[in-house]
C-alpha cells in the first residue's frame, strides 16, 4: 500500500514525510475549512486545488503523505449509489475542460461519512487509520487499503471506521483518474473529502459522477455551491419533528474573496425583523427547536462580514397553521363538466415567509346515506377540472402534513342533470330530476317532453322526480327533452335563466 516513485523522487518523499510528521497542520481543525463540492450532469464543474503546503497533514488513511490538502464536502440529494471520477489538471485556458494540451496532475483522496452536517467541530473524529478486526483499538493507517488494490474494501466497510473511500494512483504519468464510491447514500447526508496535490502545481479539481442516470444512482445537491443557507424555508409537520439541523456557508471566491471562517446565528419571530443573537451559536450549523426566522452571518479571518452575508431561513410547524378554504366555480350551471378552484387564506406572516405549498383533495357525496367519499386524491394544484354535477367538499392541508388537514364545511352544489335513468324496479336511477336546484322549489320550473314536443310532466325541483310514466302508462325507452327555468346560482344577482336539454329513458 505504498505509492511507487522513481528512486530520486523517493528520497525527496522521505524527507517530506519526515518533515510532515514533525510540522504537519493540526488535523483536529483542518477539516473545518471544507468547501462545497458537487457533480452536475449539465455543467463541467471545477474547483481550485491547493499549493505551497507540501507538509500537509501527514499520513492519513491509505495516503502515505497528504501534500497540499484541499477539503471539500458533498451533500446527497437523491439517495442511492454514487460513483465519481476525480481529475486534477492545470486549466490553462480557464474553460473548466481538460484539453489535450493541458498538464494533468496526480490526484489522491480520502473521504469520510456520512455526517448530519458538513461542519465537523473536532476533525479528530475523522478516522486517520483502519481497524481490520473491528475491535476499536490500534487503528492504524497501515491497515487501510488502496481501493485500486481492493475495490470492495471500503464498500464492504472492511475498514470498520467512518472512512468511506481512499485511493492513490501509482502510475500518475499514465493514469490521472481516481475513482470514488459512496454506496447506499441517503438524502441529506454529508460526506467530507480530502484531495491532495502532489505536483504542487496550481490547477483545478473536477468531480464527475459516472453513474448518473443508471439504476439506483444517487445524486449530489449543487445548491450547496450557493453562498448562505441552501433552503429559504423548512416546513415541520408537528413538534415531534424538532429538533432539525440547518446549515449555511459563505465559501467566498478565491483568491479575491475570502471564505467565512467564523459565524453567528440569530433568531426573530416569524413576520418580524427583531433578530437577537443566539448565545454560543458560532458554527455554520444550528440545531433548531422552535418556529422562527434564523439568520446566519459570516466573517473572514480579520472579523469583516463577508459578501453574501447575512442569509435567512424560515422554520414553521405547519401542523399548527390556521387557514381557511374558499372556492369558486368557473362555469355556469348545466355546463356538464365544471372547474372548481380552491383558495387558501392564512395569516400574512405565513404567506410572507413563503409557506404556500398546500395541497387539495375533492370529496363527493355519492350516496346521501353514506356521506362524502374521496373523489380526487391530494394534488398540488387547487384546480379540479371536468367535475360533473353533484355535491362536493374541498379538503386541504399543507403538503405532506396530514396533521394540518382541514375540511371546508360549505357544500359545493353543482347544478346539472342525469344523462339517463332506468325505472325498472331495481331501486337504482328510478326517477329523473334536475340536480341541485332543491333550494329553488318555489321558483324553478321543470318541464319534460317527448320527441314530438308533447308535455309529459311538470316537476318541482324538490320533488322525487319523473318516474317515466304518462297518465299511469310506462313510456318506452327513448330520448326525452326537458326545459328548466331557474335563477343562476353562480350569478351574484341570481339572474333568471332557461336551459334545455335531453336525457335517455332506459328500460
Amino acid at each position: 500500500m505504498v505509492k511507487s516513485y522513481p528512486l530520486i523522487s523517493l528520497l525527496f518523499v522521505l524527507l517530506v514525510f519526515c518533515n510532515t510528521l514533525c510540522q504537519a497542520q493540526d488535523f483536529d481543525v483542518a477539516c473545518r475549512v471544507a468547501q462545497p463540492f458537487c457533480s452536475d450532469a449539465s455543467l463541467d464543474l471545477t474547483f481550485p486545488n491547493t499549493t505551497m503546503d507540501m507538509d500537509g497533514l501527514g499520513e492519513v488513511g491509505c495516503l502515505n503523505t497528504t501534500p497540499n490538502p484541499t477539503w471539500y464536502f458533498l451533500l446527497i440529494d437523491e439517495p442511492g449509489d454514487l460513483i465519481f471520477d476525480i481529475r486534477q489538471w492545470v486549466d490553462t485556458d480557464g474553460d473548466n475542460r481538460l484539453d489535450r494540451t493541458e498538464q494533468q496532475l496526480d490526484v489522491d483522496f480520502i473521504a469520510w461519512g456520512p455526517f448530519p452536517t458538513s461542519f465537523i467541530i473536532d476533525c479528530d473524529t475523522l478516522s486517520t487509520g483502519c481497524d481490520l478486526n473491528g475491535d476499536g483499538e490500534n487503528i492504524r493507517p497501515a491497515e487501510c487499503a488502496n481501493n485500486v488494490d481492493e475495490p470492495d474494501f471500503y464498500i464492504d466497510n472492511d475498514d470498520n471506521t467512518n472512512i468511506i473511500d481512499c485511493s492513490y494512483a501509482r502510475t500518475s504519468d499514465e493514469n490521472f483518474i481516481e475513482t470514488f464510491t459512496i454506496p447506499n447514500a441517503e438524502s441529506g447526508e454529508y460526506y467530507l473529502i480530502l484531495i491532495t496535490n502532489f505536483a504542487d502545481e496550481a490547477g483545478v479539481i473536477q468531480l464527475e459522477q459516472t453513474n448518473l442516470g443508471t439504476e439506483n444512482a444517487g445524486t449530489t445537491d449543487c445548491s450547496v455551491l450557493d453562498p448562505g443557507i441552501a433552503q429559504d424555508r423548512i416546513a415541520v409537520c408537528g413538534v415531534g419533528e424538532f429538533p432539525i439541523t440547518i446549515e449555511g456557508r459563505f465559501p467566498g471566491d478565491p483568491p479575491n474573496i475570502q471564505a467565512a471562517e467564523t459565524f453567528q446565528w440569530s433568531r426573530a419571530d416569524l413576520g418580524t425583523t427583531n433578530f437577537t443573537d443566539i448565545g454560543g451559536a458560532t458554527f455554520p450549523f444550528l440545531e433548531v427547536n422552535m418556529n422562527g426566522v434564523y439568520r446566519l452571518r459570516g466573517f473572514d479571518s480579520v472579523g469583516n462580514e463577508v459578501p453574501d452575508s447575512p442569509d435567512e431561513i424560515a422554520i414553521l410547524d405547519v401542523s399548527q397553521i390556521d387557514f381557511e378554504i374558499s372556492w369558486s366555480i368557473v362555469e355556469e350551471s348545466f355546463a356538464g363538466n365544471h372547474t372548481i378552484i380552491a383558495e387558501i387564506t392564512t395569516s400574512p406572516e405565513v404567506t410572507d415567509a413563503g409557506f404556500e405549498d398546500f395541497e387539495y383533495r375533492l370529496d363527493r357525496e355519492t350516496d346521501p346515506g353514506v356521506g362524502f367519499v374521496e373523489y380526487r386524491s391530494y394534488q398540488s394544484s387547487p384546480v379540479f377540472s371536468n367535475v360533473p354535477p353533484g355535491d362536493y367538499r374541498v379538503i386541504a392541508r399543507y403538503a405532506n402534513c396530514p396533521e394540518s388537514e382541514i375540511e371546508d364545511d360549505e357544500i359545493i352544489m353543482i347544478v346539472g342533470y342525469p344523462k339517463y335513468f332506468t325505472p325498472n324496479g331495481d331501486s337504482f336511477h328510478e326517477t329523473w330530476n334536475v340536480i341541485n336546484l332543491e333550494d329553488q322549489a318555489g321558483s324553478a320550473l321543470i318541464y319534460i317532453f317527448d320527441r314530438h314536443g308533447k308535455l309529459l310532466k311538470q316537476l318541482r325541483s324538490n320533488a322525487e322526480g319523473w318516474d317515466g310514466t304518462y297518465n299511469g302508462v310506462s313510456m318506452p325507452s327513448s330520448e326525452y327533452w326537458f326545459r328548466v327555468e331557474f335563477n343562476e346560482p353562480r350569478d351574484p344577482n341570481m339572474r333568471r335563466r332557461v336551459f334545455a336539454g335531453s336525457f335517455s329513458l332506459i328500460r
